[in-house]
């Protein structure tokens, strides 16, 4: 199986472990080998292109979520060049970073991961059929809910790999670490992305939860802009099949 010229080798090493919503099933060892032990083997494999066109579909939402930043921004008196002159957080305070986890990114990751809970907890508190909102949205925010939660607990990992791999590719000056923690940032950073074209649908639909959702927006924004100052190569890293001119 591994000779097959279609499969990507390594393209699961940098995925977002969300098979269901992959357009590269059918390009995937990992996949096809899990697959094979579920006794699914074709059983995702035909949604990829339809796959491809929800993250289409979502890219368009993020364009919405920087739209909603800037024009709250502007509503607050706050200068654009203010939103881009982020500075990485920990970075310049002159004391080393010894825990991945204390890194003010990884904490801001956490707080995102709480803040999640609780926005759902209130917007629960308020439904009149007594459902989780979670775990039974509404068909119209169904996806976006989806993205949501599988990327509600993601990001906080991830980012904290990467800052481990950051310090210890600066103690050793190792490249091929320092190369992973940024294949690894970036995944962090698509898990924001789309995390912020979610929440930048679910805006609107709560009128109650407005404040909420929109500090909720601003937070991510400010996280990821911090992750892509710690992490400046991570935009740039080539993910095998998924940024490679293989896929």
């Amino acid at each position: 199986m591994v000779d097959q010229p279609e499969l990507i080798p390594g393209i699961h090493t940098y995925c977002d472990r969300w098979c269901e919503r992959c357009a590269y099933t059918t390009r995937c060892l990992q996949f096809r080998l899990e697959a094979e032990e579920r006794g699914s083997g074709d059983a995702l494999q035909n949604f990829d292109a339809l796959n491809a066109q929800f993250w289409q579909e979502m890219g368009v939402a993020l364009v919405q979520a920087m739209r909603l930043i800037r024009e709250f921004a502007a509503t607050a008196g706050i200068e654009a060049d203010d939103l881009q002159r982020e500075t990485a957080h920990g970075e310049s305070s002159g004391t080393p970073q010894r825990d991945a986890r204390e890194h003010p990114c990884a904490s801001a990751a956490l707080i995102y991961a709480g803040m999640v809970n609780q926005w759902f907890a209130a917007a629960d508190e308020l439904s009149d059929t007594g459902e989780s909102l979670l775990t039974n949205p509404p068909q119209a925010l169904e996806e976006s809910i989806q993205v949501i939660r599988h990327y509600h607990y993601f990001i906080y990992p991830k980012v904290v790999r990467a800052i481990e791999g950051r310090l210890r590719g600066k103690a050793t000056s190792d490249r091929d670490i320092e190369a992973d923690c940024s294949g690894t940032a970036k995944v962090a950073l698509i898990a924001i992305d789309r995390s912020l074209a979610a929440w930048s649908l679910l805006y609107g639909e709560y009128s109650a939860r407005e404040d909420n959702t929109l500090s909720i927006l601003l937070h991510l924004d400010r996280l990821r802009r911090s992750v892509e100052v710690v992490f400046p190569d991570a935009r740039a890293f080539i993910r095998q099949g998924f940024d490679s001119p293989s896929s």
